[in-house]
């Protein structure tokens, strides 16, 4: 029998790490453990974190695929928690409509990329709404199978889970999911095949504006002829902005840069704010009515779409589609880019440019087979990325605070270019 709880006694990063692989989550402390990162975060702020000893200082600039776009306890964002507690607000009850909520659908809205995304339905996680637009596509067209990119990523639980097929995270086959209900493409980006792959079976297809494992944007003609496909077949297109949205690729959504309207949107992790949990369905009226208001009890949440996640939810999509933002992220994205394919032109036996949009940047590791002491060596000097593909091209991801300045930047490329030194010596 494990000793007692003792979980406040352990006080240094390694300690915590020991005892999550003693009684808790032990594969996950491993993995980490294994990329050379015994770090438990204690102090945060802006592009920064601390370890829990506040002895090493880190950029972070995996953000948890843009949870802490807007830096870590943005404090606009705090401010508007502290508010809503201070009112007196909690989560409510869900059979009892608030107003915050009708804000926050109003918002969403006016703020949407196309005009026909006009009802939202508000959860707790973005693996939520992706899981709901499943079922809204299983219910409006009376399909039972989905379509998705193999290496794609949609979430972890339920229907999620289900279109989440990548081979290295996807847990598919480790719950024994039904998978007569889904099909993945091969491929990412290629218009060509659309008419193969699309059939009058699916209900859906669902993808991101971009490769979730090398992190390269859709490239022209890809979505446009996966949604004319959809059209033709009666097939639901599906966007994916949980990562990509909210400005990161320097408009408020990625799906702007594309001649498409797609039939839903997802959008969450950064909607959150980093501080209370919320995510967001965007949907047409025909869809959502049909599915929302055609059953009594359509969809129940304890407390999905509470007063406070929708105010926190309502401040990010004022913050993220402020010009002054967007504007810092294309004139920044391209600054992070140039640093680093500079650093990537230096040590080509490292590395090698790769893909940018926005404020996110790649680079290309020369040997595949070292992506792990890459991505150990770029933190040991400072910076936790993202992460490092599992499919070629071998990448290296930076997937920065929306925030950063010339300073940030600065650290990035210095870091990067020491641990090119480091893995050459």
């Amino acid at each position: 029998m494990n000793a007692p709880f003792k979980a406040e006694k352990l006080g240094t990063s390694t300690a915590v790490f020991d005892a999550y692989i003693d009684r808790s989550w032990a594969s996950n402390a491993e993995r980490q453990r294994a990329k050379g990162m015994d770090f438990v975060i204690g102090k945060r702020s802006g592009c920064h974190m601390w370890n829990l000893e506040g002895t090493k200082r880190v950029v972070d600039c995996g953000n948890a695929g843009g949870v802490h776009s807007l830096g870590h306890h943005n404090p606009d964002i705090a401010a508007t928690l502290r508010r809503a507690l201070d009112e007196g607000r909690d989560t409510g009850l869900w059979a009892i409509p608030n107003l915050e909520y009708l804000k926050l659908q109003d918002m969403l809205a006016e703020k949407a990329p196309f005009a026909s995304l006009n009802r939202s339905l508000v959860t707790l996680a973005s693996t939520v709404s992706v899981d709901m637009a499943v079922s809204f596509a299983f219910r409006y067209t009376g399909r039972q199978k989905m379509l998705a990119y193999r290496h794609g990523y949609h979430g972890h639980s339920g229907f999620a889970g289900l279109v989440t097929g990548s081979l290295d995270e996807g847990i598919i086959d480790h719950y024994n999911m039904p998978t007569q209900h889904v099909d993945f493409m091969a491929t990412y980006g290629d218009p060509a095949v659309m008419d193969q792959v699309i059939t009058e079976e699916h209900a859906a297809v669902i993808v991101e504006p971009q490769d979730y494992e090398t992190f390269a944007p859709a490239p022209e003609g890809f979505l446009e002829a996966l949604q004319a496909t959809c059209r033709k077949k009666g097939v639901l297109f599906i966007l994916d902005e949980t990562r990509t949205g909210l400005g990161r690729s320097g408009k408020l959504w990625m799906g702007s840069y594309y001649d498409i309207e797609p039939d839903m949107l997802i959008t969450g992790k950064g909607l959150s704010g980093g501080l209370y949990p919320v995510s967001a369905l965007l949907t047409n009226e025909a869809i959502y009515d049909k599915n929302m208001n055609e059953h009594k009890f359509s969809y129940i949440s304890s407390l999905g779409g509470n007063e406070i996640s929708c105010m926190v939810a309502q401040k990010v999509l004022e913050l993220a589609s402020d010009p002054v933002l967007l504007k810092n992220v294309n004139d920044m994205g391209p600054k992070l880019r140039d640093g680093l394919f500079a650093v990537a032109e230096r040590n080509p036996d490292i590395f090698r440019p790769g893909t940018s949009y926005g404020a996110a940047t790649t680079l290309e590791i020369t040997q595949p087979e070292r992506a792990r002491d890459v991505y150990q060596a770029v933190f040991d000097a400072g910076v936790v990325c993202h992460s490092t593909s599992v499919i070629l091209p071998t990448v290296i991801k930076y997937f920065p605070c929306l925030i950063m300045d010339d300073a940030v930047i600065e650290e990035i490329c210095d870091a990067t270019e020491r641990a090119a030194e480091a893995l050459r010596g």
